[in-house]
């Protein structure tokens, strides 16, 4: 069996990281705000800051960018079907 390297190690925990703060934020917005544009506007803010880390650090942050830029993603769409889903109820 082989061990996993540590580089691999540390860019799976970058993307638990990064999983867990994109989630946060874009949970936070939803969970102050019940409305969709403030959502898709902290993923956007999100994606950009992943973006900028990724072009100034390279390659080492790739872990953390992948996690940020995936959930903030998923999350916001999944938050937005969630808030239409809402109104269309309404």
């Amino acid at each position: 069996m082989s061990r996993l390297p540590r580089a691999a190690a540390l860019h799976v925990g970058e993307f638990a990281v990064g999983v867990v703060v994109a989630y946060a934020a874009v949970g936070g917005a939803f969970a102050l705000t019940q409305s969709l544009w403030p959502v898709l506007a902290v993923a956007a803010v999100l994606i950009t800051a992943a973006v900028a880390v990724e072009l100034h650090w390279g390659p080492q942050t790739t872990g953390l960018v992948a996690g940020v830029v995936a959930t903030s993603l998923v999350a916001s769409a999944l938050f937005a079907v969630f808030s239409l889903l809402l109104y269309r109820l309404d």
